[in-house]
């Protein structure tokens, strides 16, 4: 089974479609830049899953590797789109990779019927907008939504990163068992939350 470079990272979820940029320090994760390069671009993919104090998530997100950007000290600037989820497994270092890899195994979110995802779209992008009444620009955050795909899935990734929750929230919204649960989560968590005070871009 193919295996994919892993990049564990504290307060970061990866939901599908969202740009992430991504500064590069590490030793071991400069060699997974160079190496992803060395790819052909439709091979530049990696896993990112969160990070705790008690180790790594089970749950992770796709990302590709869409711009990287070298600089004299050897660091990178890199630009990713987050995918779908997947699973993390049989984490290991392996031949001269300084970082982690993981098994390519993917967990796909279970989609029902597009009318009953549109319905819990609508619903949790209404829930948005009381969410963030007085505080975001109304005309800002409604060029951001006219913007957003027709997909109900990247409607529920631009809720997902633009809540003011806990990493372990946003954690919980990526392991919902289906698109509709995640709007429906995102809905429970903005009634319990307060608000954002900045608006992410799909």
């Amino acid at each position: 089974m193919r295996r994919l470079p892993l990049f564990p990272l504290p307060e970061t979820v990866v939901f599908p479609g969202l740009l992430i940029p991504l500064f590069i320090f590490e030793e071991r994760y400069k060699q997974m830049v160079r190496d992803l390069l060395a790819q052909s671009e439709d091979q530049r993919r990696f896993v990112i899953t969160l990070a705790t104090g008690a180790g790594i998530r089970e749950v992770g997100g796709y990302v590709d590797l869409l711009a990287a950007s070298e600089n004299p000290d050897g660091t990178f600037n890199i630009v990713c789109r987050g995918g779908e989820r997947c699973q993390i497994e049989g984490v290991g270092v392996f031949e001269k990779n300084l970082y982690q890899t993981t098994l390519d195994a993917p967990f796909p979110l279970e989609r029902t019927a597009r009318s009953e995802e549109i319905v819990a779209a609508w619903d949790a992008m209404e829930a948005f907008r009381g969410y963030v009444a007085g505080v975001a620009d109304p005309q800002a955050l409604e060029e951001a939504i006219a913007n957003l795909p027709d997909d109900p899935l990247y409607q529920a990734s631009f809720l997902c990163v633009n809540l003011r929750i806990s990493a372990e929230d946003r954690q919980a919204l990526l392991e919902a068992p289906s698109l509709v649960g995640r709007l429906e989560l995102a809905q429970t968590l903005m009634r319990q939350g307060s608000i954002s005070s900045a608006i992410a871009e799909a």
